[in-house]
């Protein structure tokens, strides 16, 4: 059981099923449990799409800022292409630069299990060719491999030096790929976009929010409510 308290008197107790692994959620104000009623309406269903999508950026958000502590910014922000032959460093910060660009691409396309996603309209025109650039790189880099040339391998037949060497040819695989790629631009990079496009989702939850208790808890009256939580 993981339990939060917040500044505000509420205390939230997630409880994992060890064998199902069903969620459930009891809520306590000063030590006073309080009644649950879930909400299944079409609005509150949208609210719970964009609250996972929400939960996606802040994933990319904390995978791009470990990415900035294993390889320092200023190591590589005039280099928009990132290889290191440091292999334990940068197989980590591969694998948390592919993460954050699937998780990134998810929250633009459709998905079954949320009914929601993101158009890109919402994106401040500062942003918008960043964010061509990540969906991009994740439809032929993170998804696909792609005609762009982020990976390739070259066959080389390699001879000895000396023409008269009876010794066997060999046969090199040359392997390009690169670990991640983040505009030089400081303003408009990845981490920032992430920051950006998460902002304008909180503010989108929160309208969503005001708009449930507007049109379907306030009109309908304490007392129904309670005894829905019956």
């Amino acid at each position: 059981m993981k339990e939060i308290k917040r500044p505000d008197g509420w205390v939230i107790q997630e409880i994992i099923d060890p064998k199902t692994g069903e969620r459930k959620n009891r809520y306590f104000y000063k030590r006073n449990r309080a009644p649950r009623v879930q909400l299944k309406s079409k609005v509150a269903q949208q609210l719970a799409g964009y609250s996972l999508i929400e939960k996606d950026l802040r994933n990319v958000i904390t995978w791009l800022t470990e990415i900035d502590k294993l390889h320092p910014r200023d190591s590589h922000k005039s280099k928009p292409f990132q290889a290191s032959p440091n292999r334990e460093t940068f197989n980590i910060v591969k694998g948390l630069y592919v993460a954050s660009l699937t998780f990134y691409g998810k929250c633009f396309t459709s998905c079954d299990g949320r009914r929601v996603k993101i158009e890109k309209s919402i994106i401040d025109d500062k942003f918008k060719e960043a964010h061509e650039d990540i969906m991009h790189m994740r439809h032929n880099f993170a998804a696909h491999s792609g005609a762009d040339s982020f990976e390739e391998v070259k066959i080389a037949l390699v001879l000895h030096p000396k023409v008269k060497s009876n010794m066997k040819p060999e046969i090199f695989r040359e392997l390009s790929q690169a670990d991640f790629k983040d505009s030089h631009e400081e303003d408009v990079r990845f981490l920032r976009l992430a920051e950006h496009v998460r902002r304008k989702v909180i503010s989108k939850i929160d309208s969503l929010a005001e708009r449930i208790y507007e049109k379907e808890i306030r009109p309908k009256g304490k007392k129904y409510w309670y005894n829905q939580a019956k």
